[in-house]
């Protein structure tokens, strides 16, 4: 005759993992991190093999269980992904499978910013070429000339204004946005056709639509408009000799101060300018009409010396090697096109 004690003692193993008295399944998130939550399953003892928390058609997340009396409570050892829907399920032997469900919140989305146009000066050259743009969160790229116009003191709309080239930073914050090269250049085919973008001593406003979305799909939600009024035409090449240094004084870490005798392009100015050997941090200010350099050190007195590149811009193009609008009768001088040094003491 067959023993019947193993078969008994098993049968006794399954009815203890069985419960007769009320079961319960719950996901609680915890107090202020929806993306941390807790399983808890209540009844006696509820072996850990029951008790799983899963995506739906995914495999069981990873985690801990603890025992507090009759509760049994999973806890996801990361982070729930925001926008999904989880699903806890409890398996009991004999019972019908209970199930519950936690759908992770999306964190709040907040609308985004335009945070500064430069050039923040608000009186420009008529041949002034770019603006940026600076957001502080990436943008949605791909047509973005609807959300742009430019408007002249009557509220119509200049007819073409822009360069057809989207130019953004590696982190989408920041858009170079050109007034057509073409236009703003005399004698070439699309100023001789359609004029310059800009008339002189007139008054402008460039409009940025409100309905422009960031990369989470949220928009602006209202227009941003930048006014500004036209000079006369820049056409002379930058002549370092018009700037101002202002040394600091020794043993101390006051900044150096390069003043110029305009506006220049705000992004040139933060790669085209350099104190060699000199560790520190570089600014700009005034309307970007100066550049300051704070050292990490004080400064030791002596002899020293900026580099600036030639490729370093006003508001109209104009570098120091030569203007925007060359002369294309005459022959370029080659030794232009070098950095230049500017030597300055400090006492």
């Amino acid at each position: 005759m067959t023993n019947p004690l193993p078969f008994l003692a098993a049968l006794a193993m399954i009815n203890a993992c069985s419960t007769t008295t009320p079961v319960s399944l719950a996901i609680r998130p915890l107090s202020g991190q929806p993306q941390r939550v807790t399983v808890e399953a209540t009844g006696t003892n509820l072996p850990q093999t029951a008790l799983s928390l899963r995506l739906p058609g995914q495999y069981p997340v990873v985690g801990s269980y603890t025992r507090d009396g009759k509760i049994l409570r999973f806890t996801p050892r990361f982070p729930l992904l925001a926008g999904q829907k989880y699903q806890a399920t409890l398996r009991l032997t004999g019972q019908p499978e209970r199930t519950a469900y936690y759908t992770v919140p999306r964190p709040a989305i907040r609308a985004p910013r335009l945070t500064v146009i430069h050039p923040t000066t608000n009186a420009l050259p008529a041949n002034h070429l770019k603006f940026y743009l600076h957001f502080n969160q990436p943008m949605q790229q791909g047509d973005i000339f609807r959300h742009l116009r430019l408007l002249d003191a009557n509220g119509t709309a200049v007819a073409d204004p822009f360069r057809d080239a989207e130019l953004w930073s590696p982190d989408g914050k920041r858009l170079t946005l050109w007034l057509h090269p073409g236009r703003q250049k005399t004698g070439v085919n699309l100023n001789l056709e359609l004029g310059p973008v800009l008339a002189e001593n007139r008054r402008y406003q460039l409009r940025i639509s409100g309905q422009w979305k960031s990369q989470a799909d949220q928009p602006l939600g209202q227009d941003i408009t930048k006014d500004f009024s036209s000079l006369p035409p820049d056409r002379a090449r930058l002549d370092p000799a018009l700037w101002t240094i202002l040394p600091p004084p020794a043993d101390s870490r006051q900044p150096l101060r390069l003043q110029f005798d305009e506006p220049l392009d705000w992004a040139l100015l933060h790669t085209q300018i350099s104190l060699p050997d000199i560790e520190g941090v570089a600014h700009v200010k005034a309307n970007a009409r100066e550049w300051h350099f704070t050292p990490s050190r004080p400064w030791p007195a002596g002899a020293y010396a900026l580099t600036i590149g030639w490729e370093l811009e006003d508001l109209a193009g104009n570098n120091l090697a030569r203007p925007f609008e060359v002369d294309l009768t005459k022959k370029p001088d080659p030794t232009s096109a070098t950095p230049r040094r500017l030597p300055f003491d400090i006492q």
